[in-house]
């Protein structure tokens, strides 16, 4: 194969521009480098290698190694299309779900270079971090219950005095209910209705709303079993977290209106038309 490619990689990277190839990803304006059994391989593609690679233009070596694997690439990707690879549908679904993703990763990098996140966006973000967390680190020992309602009765119980948080634990543990100690958290780590409830309660209190359990179906009763005070980290020690906090908060939303403002018509919907809108 080396003795294929004659023709110097700095000529072939200024050759002419080549047929249109029949590829959604493919361009008319693409430079083509070599056609494979009437295929092309584009310079955007032995680009994207050297990006991935490392390679420079300086390194005609490693171009020529890229182009070759390009070509062999391209070489087994004809033979696979050739044996009718490319009409299976799950395939035909695994390349699509590929491009998509690849125009998503392009776009959310095109939004982030036009609306970067600011040294003033990321200080008003520790700013409200830090209030939000509070003063106090707690940790809490936890008894599950399958539902809010049952939860609710439990403290319920609790005020009454008709039983005590040991009593519910044995409760809990003969009938294979979580009981467990937290890690230490603040009040920015729970809801917040909770965490007003959590301020205001002491050491061997307990704390008089159910937490909703971090698996979602569970529902928690609460001690405090200890308090801490709480410093906030210096903001060079959170900076990037913050700004990738943010970036993930602002594609987030970006998606959500993208869809919102999406003209959406499912084709195959159980008890209704094909093709009526949502």
């Amino acid at each position: 194969m080396k003795n294929k490619i004659l023709i110097p990689i700095a000529f072939v990277v200024l050759g002419l521009m080549g047929c249109q190839a029949n590829e959604p990803w493919h361009s008319k304006e693409d430079v083509v480098l070599v056609e494979v059994d009437g295929r092309p391989v584009t310079l955007p593609m032995l680009e994207f290698m050297m990006d991935n690679k490392g390679i420079t233009e300086e390194d005609t070596d490693g171009m020529r190694e890229l182009l070759e694997e390009l070509i062999r690439l391209r070489v087994v990707a004809n033979a696979a299309e050739t044996d009718g690879l490319a009409d299976q549908k799950m395939l035909r679904a695994e390349r699509a779900i590929k491009d998509m993703e690849a125009l998503q990763i392009a776009y959310f990098k095109q939004v982030y270079e036009q609306f970067p996140v600011t040294d003033e966006r990321i200080e008003e973000a520790y700013r409200a971090q830090v209030a939000r967390a509070g003063q106090f680190q707690y940790q809490l020992e936890t008894i599950s219950f399958v539902d809010q309602p049952q939860a609710l009765s439990a403290l319920l119980q609790l005020e009454e005095g008709a039983e005590t948080f040991e009593s519910l634990i044995a409760e809990a543990l003969a009938n294979g209910r979580e009981v467990m100690t937290s890690p230490w958290v603040d009040r920015s780590q729970v809801p917040d209705r909770f965490a007003a409830a959590l301020v205001r309660s002491q050491v061997g209190s307990i704390v008089t709303l159910p937490l909703p359990a971090p698996n979602g179906a569970d529902w928690l009763v609460t001690r405090v079993a200890d308090r801490r005070g709480l410093s906030a980290p210096p903001i060079d020690q959170v900076r990037e977290g913050i700004a990738r906090s943010l970036v993930r908060q602002r594609l987030d939303a970006l998606v959500e209106d993208l869809y919102a403002a999406a003209d959406i018509v499912p084709m195959l919907e159980a008890g209704g038309e094909p093709g009526e809108k949502r």
